[in-house]
């Protein structure tokens, strides 16, 4: 199955490098080693992805949209679930977008963006 990824209805796809899964898991408190015999002990309360989105080179209207986009406080994305193997559209959050270098492309008359990415949360 192909990857997908969008923000809300907007299709990334196309301008995808790379988009890397990892699952976090979240323990309730007191969740720990003992101190007197070393055992881990913990209560997972939770199960969260955090995906790295990394794009090639962004025309200025799709780097805009992808800025517009999540700017909210939580977007929907739509992704391919490497658990399911199937597309799922989850809520996540994201807290930094580093845009890239700027750079005009002469033969379109456009700013061109290299080496934006982010991060982004599952809420």
């Amino acid at each position: 199955m192909k990857p997908v990824f969008k923000i809300g209805d907007n299709d990334y796809t196309d301008y995808l490098l790379e988009l890397e899964p990892v699952r976090n898991d979240l323990d309730s408190d007191g969740a720990g080693r003992n101190l007197l015999d070393g055992l881990m002990y913990r209560a997972r309360i939770a199960q969260k992805f955090k995906w790295t989105a990394k794009f090639l080179r962004l025309p200025e209207q799709i780097m805009k949209g992808i800025s517009n986009d999540i700017k909210a406080e939580f977007a929907m994305i739509t992704f391919l679930d490497p658990d399911l193997n199937r597309v799922v559209t989850r809520e996540y959050y994201t807290s930094t977008l580093k845009y890239g270098s700027q750079k005009y492309d002469r033969s379109d008359k456009i700013t061109v963006y290299d080496g934006c990415n982010f991060d982004m949360t599952e809420r």
